[in-house]
């Protein structure tokens, strides 16, 4: 009877330690594929150096079990999400920050945007196009969208940015564009953290 008590506990401790890593763990999915991994293997390492201090229950091998189930369920949702955010697109190209201003520079295109707008500068001379989010006529970030930190495309430009349409997210909001670079005009999309700031974006076959 002690036994198939000490097995129920350990199963169910195996189950909290899977839910609690893996919800920790995946929103970090969103900055880079390989960080929820590191990320859950750093707190269960912490969680276990801890365990006597905070009086949890013993039972090792049952959070083990549950770090090592939380590992294997994440490698089919982060790769699922991964393919979600780029499926078969060029990127990511995180571009660079632009604090130049936008005097002199004609905006092409505008899109409404939380409380202010998104504005899309083209530029001439293959520089890339700055994309600006500006409230109340000033601007709260600048991207100079260049496909040139990608090690893949360091000799290619992308030259111009059309057709803007925003679509809303939970931690981040999605911008879909059409680009013209050295393929041609191909859908694009970019990614804008919910709480302010340019992530990075992507370019079609």
């Amino acid at each position: 009877m002690s036994t198939t008590i000490q097995q129920r506990r350990g199963t169910t401790l195996s189950v909290i330690t899977t839910v609690l890593g893996m919800a920790i763990a995946l929103p970090f999915t969103f900055i880079h594929a390989v960080l929820p991994f590191t990320v859950l293997l750093v707190v269960f390492g912490l969680f276990m150096l801890l365990r006597k201090q905070l009086r949890l229950p013993k039972y090792s091998t049952a959070y083990l079990t549950g770090c090592l189930v939380a590992l294997v369920l994440m490698l089919p949702i982060v790769s699922v999400a991964k393919l979600a955010e780029q499926g078969f697109n060029d990127g990511p190209f995180y571009g660079e920050n632009y604090t130049n201003g936008v005097t002199g520079l004609e905006a092409h295109h505008r899109i409404d945007y939380r409380q202010g707008e998104l504005l899309i500068y083209n530029r001439q001379n293959n520089s890339a196009p700055v994309l600006t989010y500006e409230v109340d006529g000033g601007i709260l970030w600048g991207r100079e969208l260049d496909v040139r930190d990608h090690p893949k495309y360091v000799d290619h430009f992308l030259v111009e940015i059309e057709d803007l349409a925003v679509n809303s997210g939970i931690l981040r909001d999605r911008l879909d564009f059409i680009g013209t670079w050295d393929f041609g005009k191909e859908p694009g999309r970019a990614y804008l953290w919910k709480w302010g700031g340019f992530h990075r974006f992507y370019l079609s076959w």
